[in-house]
């Protein structure tokens, strides 16, 4: 195996025996100067294939542990589903675990949707969730609410569309996906860039809040002082907000509660911030 490009010292761009890229997980894989030819196979813990680019940043900044966390609950995930899952869950769903971690910490509390909404439809993909919220909270020494079971359900719920309905969905997303942007970069008076990480990681939530409503999942309003106080502290995202809201009332015929509200603002606050 040919190591390419290095990630950090413990993650490396890789090329295989049959050409094919690859992200690898393994103690030291990164510290020789790249490219090298690594002969000890068995110093890979792990290895990701059909990686995309943009989700390489995220190995920069999210601590190798939420990688593990979520790469477990990943292969207990894909022994009970059959389908194939995209391959970027692992990154994404580590993403999710780091900031919804950080969140908790923070007493900031996110209900999305409810659990039940999904049950009946999805019941290996919330029963995968709920044991990896068990999971986490052992792990980490958290409490994450079961509200966050929805969460993970939803990214292996995308996972499997994303593979199953490629080809029928992602025109319509790519005309929301930059619809919105527009909106944001207007309203800002920015210009957002779209091939980096993250705008990348802006859409993959955006992704999640629009599946919501393809799973025509229910939603009970339970933070309304969280709202309040993130509208009052932060006027131009919920004005942006509201713009985003408007469009996808009249466009996709679907009214956002202020639970949605909350979720985009705290997601347009995060990536403004970091693109200014």
């Amino acid at each position: 195996m040919q190591v390419v490009k290095k990630i950090n010292n413990n993650v490396a761009v890789c090329v295989d025996s049959d050409g094919n890229e690859l992200v690898a997980f393994g103690k030291g894989i990164g510290f020789p100067k790249t490219p090298y030819e690594l002969n000890d196979l068995s110093l890979i813990e792990r290895t990701f294939y059909g990686i995309e680019k943009g989700n390489l940043a995220l190995l920069e900044q999210i601590d190798k542990k939420y990688f593990d966390a979520a790469a477990r609950i990943v292969d207990y995930g894909s022994a009970r589903i059959e389908a194939v899952l995209n391959p970027n869950i692992v990154f994404t769903l580590a993403d999710h675990i780091a900031f919804a971690i950080d969140r908790t910490k923070k007493g900031m509390y996110v209900k999305m949707l409810h659990i039940g909404a999904l049950q009946a439809r999805y019941p290996a993909e919330t029963e995968i969730a709920h044991q990896a919220r068990q999971f986490l909270n052992k792990q980490f020494g958290i409490h994450l609410t079961q509200d966050e079971e929805a969460s993970i359900a939803m990214h292996f719920i995308n996972a499997e569309s994303y593979v199953r309905n490629k080809d029928d969905e992602e025109i319509d997303m790519i005309q929301v996906t930059d619809d919105i942007t527009r909106i944001i970069e207007e309203y800002y008076g920015i210009t957002i860039d779209r091939k980096g990480f993250n705008y990348s990681r802006f859409v993959t939530h955006l992704e999640y809040l629009i599946s919501r409503k393809e799973t025509h999942a229910e939603v009970l309003s339970e933070n309304e002082k969280m709202f309040e106080s993130v509208r009052n502290e932060n006027s131009r995202a919920y004005e942006c907000s509201t713009r985003i809201a408007a469009y996808v009332k009249e466009s996709m015929q679907w009214q956002l509660n202020n639970e949605e509200l909350l979720y985009l603002m705290l997601h347009i606050n995060r990536l403004t911030s970091r693109e200014s």
